[in-house]
């Protein structure tokens, strides 16, 4: 169990929360072209609610940079997965509605690096969110591993023993 947290849900987390941090920080270098990416989706009416378009821009990397400086802490990391995953969530939805509106747009989603996925949008960006999908996924059923706060949390709980914690008022 602590070679599997180790080798595999620390290195996880790290990297899906490293992933959300340089995709919040491509978004807040240029907050206004990560907004004509979010009307070019046209999900809003934008003759009627242009604001929400723009209040989307500069609500999503916020959200983004907080679930990713928490996987990279590994505090609260299966709630911070659990975000990650419904971002991700509406993401993909955003994306399979361009799809099936065939429309031709760009994710600005890490801003000018779009590895794997590159151009218009395109089935790839739904391969790749699903793949970030399942490792949110795994994340919120297993924890962030060991390696952490979570984990020295955790230690520091079980170190104290059942009485000194009884005692503490925890």
């Amino acid at each position: 169990m602590r070679v599997l947290d180790v080798l595999l849900l620390t290195p996880l987390r790290l990297g899906l929360g490293g992933l959300f941090c340089f995709s919040a920080f491509m978004k807040l270098r240029n907050v206004q072209e990560f907004g004509n990416s979010v009307k070019a989706f046209q999900i809003f009416d934008l003759d009627k609610v242009e604001h929400l378009a723009m209040l989307t821009a500069y609500t999503i990397p916020w959200l983004e940079l907080f679930s990713g400086v928490l996987l990279v802490l590994g505090l609260w990391s299966r709630p911070a997965a659990v975000a990650a995953l419904a971002q991700l969530a509406v993401f993909t939805i955003g994306i399979a509605s361009v799809l099936q509106r065939d429309l031709e747009v760009r994710c600005g989603c890490f801003g000018k690096y779009e590895w794997p996925c590159t151009g218009s949008i395109s089935i790839c960006h739904i391969w790749r969110n699903a793949a970030l999908l399942l490792i949110a996924l795994i994340l919120v059923a297993r924890g962030g591993g060991l390696i952490g706060l979570d984990g020295f949390r955790k230690g520091r709980r079980s170190a104290a023993g059942p009485a000194q914690s009884a005692s503490s008022g925890h």
